[in-house]
């Protein structure tokens, strides 16, 4: 007997969209880090300590190749840690690698 398999689903990429959340308490204001990729950070009275979580979840996600760089991101909607599928080898596509090259 052979056992089916059956072919992998293909995942699609998380997409990171942090934001500061405000909330509150019996305290007051509350801020929390919350990404679409599911991380939520601790809550905090003060904004600044929600941002340098927002900072550090950033700076913790994998660098963006060069040739995969968006050089449009707000008409693309992507943020300096997303690879954007647009602007991925335009120089190939255009010859402006020979030409940025000499």
């Amino acid at each position: 007997m052979s056992a089916k398999t059956t072919p992998p689903v293909p995942v699609a990429p998380v997409r990171h969209r942090p934001q500061i959340e405000r909330g509150a308490d019996a305290c007051g204001k509350t801020y929390r880090l919350a990404c679409t990729c599911g991380t939520r950070g601790e809550e905090h009275c003060a904004r600044h300590l929600a941002e340098w979580d927002l900072n550090e979840h950033v700076a913790g996600l994998p660098k963006v190749a060069t040739g995969q760089q968006c050089r449009d991101p707000k008409r693309h909607d992507r943020r300096p840690w997303e690879p954007c599928g647009l602007c991925e080898r335009q120089e190939l596509l255009f010859d402006l690698a020979a030409e940025v090259a000499s």
